[in-house]
This record gives C-alpha cells, structure tokens and sequence, in this order.
C-alpha cells in the first residue's frame, strides 16, 4: 500500500506552512499557494561526503521533481550554462535522473552569474517539487527544506559550507566511524553554534538506511507527506485506528505501540499521517 510519508513532529506539521519570512531581493522563494514549487535543498562540507547520493534519495522518494545541481567554477565553462542531463550518466546529475526526476538539469556558473542563471533554470521547471544539489545556491534561494551533509569533523569545511550550515533544517554526519558519547555532544554543540535549531541525524549511530528515512521524514513535514511516498504495514495502520482519538494520538502511546509491534517509531508516523492522525505531546524527534 502506497501512502504519504509523515512528518516527524507534530511541530513540523505546524512549520510545513507558508510562516516563511519574505525573502530578501535577489532570492527566489517558492509561489504561495496550494499548487506551488516545493524546493529541496542537498548541501555539504566537501567533496564525496554523501550529498549526492542523499539528494538522488529523497528524489527517488518524491511523487513527482525535477532535480538540478549547481557548480560554481572561477570562469564561465564553455557551452550553455544549463545542461539537461538525458542518459542518467555515473555522474551527480546521473544519480538524480536514476532516482526518477524529470528534467534535470546541471547549471555551470560562476558566483557572478550565479542568479541569472538559477532564474533560467527554474524557469524550465514546472514539476511541483525541486530537489537541488549544491552550497551557493543557498545565496539566492528560500528552500523548503534544507540538508547539510558533514563529516564529524568542522575540517576541510568549503568556504561556502558554513553558509549552507547555518541555513540547514537538519544536519547529517556521515561517515562510517562511530562517536563517543563525549565526541558526539561535543560535535552538536558546536553544530548548534553555528544553527541553533538544526537537527542533527548521526549515520553512524542510526545507520544509513534508518537515518536516511529520518531525514525523509523531517523533509515531508516540510514540504507536505502527500508529495512523497513509502510503504506502510497495514498492521501498523490497523493499531494507529484503534489506538488515536478525534485525530490524535499522543507521542508516549506511538512509542509503545512501536514497541509493541516491534517496528521503529517512524513506521507508527507513517501510518498516523496516512490516517491525518496528529502525534501530539511530542518532545523526543522520534516522529
């Protein structure tokens, strides 16, 4: 059974609306309305930390995008600026293109040309999500969602990594080596000392798949569960029915029934945003 992907939290439900600041000029910020552009945003550290596989990802989880990646070199690259990849080549663009989004497109600029040509680019796309891959980009967009991917370590950060961090909705740590309980609260203090109210999501502790799904999940309280898809058990949705009451279910009853029915707590999200059931009363991120 096909259904939407829930949002983690009751209070990300809340945040999925248009309670947006205006954008500042020269940022281009998603139209209002019901029918307008979702904008994912893939950002990262440095070179191979895991950016592009997690934007080719979430786009394999959207219903329906378009996806572009962004690469800003010191002079302009021969050629068009915008370059729609075709094939699904072994490269960023191809990954995105596997994963199922239609167009794709690789922009190649420079930081001065940078806004007009993200504003030649979004004007050839017209599916209702984007998902873009890339730091500067950040410089002229007002993403509905924003992922910044890192290594536990704040070396070898690119000049516009910070800038992306700052701007982030959750941030990943990646790589293959676990933290101590001390290294880890100090990696998120310092996190939080750059985006105070980012969620931080450690690969090594949940695992990729399962961190994966948490960002997948954060990404749909955004940007709205009915634009992206996952399968749900349908003894999960059966113990949700039973359990929420006039739309509600309380986050201490949602934990217990994953207990009981031994899946991971984002399964029971899942099934009560399925069911337009509110997970309420929720301090832990576990939804």
């Amino acid at each position: 059974m096909e259904t939407p992907v829930p949002p983690v939290l009751g209070k990300e439900r809340e945040l999925s609306g248009d309670d947006r600041p205006s954008p500042p000029d020269g940022f281009f910020a998603p139209g209002g309305g019901a029918g307008r552009r979702r904008i994912i945003t893939v950002s990262g550290a440095s070179k191979d930390v895991g950016k592009s596989s997690l934007a080719a990802y979430l786009a394999s989880r959207c219903r329906s995008c378009a996806g572009m990646k962004v690469s800003i070199h010191e002079e302009r690259p021969p050629g068009e600026a915008v370059v729609e990849e075709r094939e699904g080549s072994p490269t960023d663009t191809g990954r995105l293109y596997a994963a199922g989004a239609r167009p794709v497109l690789w922009v190649r600029t420079t930081r001065k040309d940078l806004e007009g040509d993200l504003a030649a680019a979004l004007s050839r796309l017209d599916a209702p999500v984007v998902v873009v891959e890339g730091n500067s980009v950040l410089r002229h967009l007002v993403p509905d969602f924003a992922v910044f991917v890192m290594f536990p370590t704040f070396e070898g950060f690119k000049p516009s990594a910070f800038e992306a961090l700052a701007r982030a909705h959750v941030v990943v740590v990646n790589g293959p080596r676990g933290l101590s309980g001390r290294e880890a609260l100090e990696l998120e203090r310092r996190i939080k000392g750059h985006n105070p109210r980012a969620k931080t999501v450690m690969v090594a502790e949940l695992g990729k798949e399962r961190a994966w799904e948490v960002v997948l999940s954060r990404a749909a309280g955004r940007i709205g569960g009915d634009l992206m898809s996952a399968e749900v058990d349908e003894k999960v949705l059966q113990a949700v029915r039973e359990k929420a009451e006039e739309g509600r279910l309380p986050c201490p009853v949602a934990l217990k029934l994953a207990e009981e029915l031994a899946v991971p707590p984002i399964e029971v999200g899942k099934a009560a945003n399925a069911l337009n059931v509110k997970i309420v009363r929720c301090s832990l991120g576990c939804f």
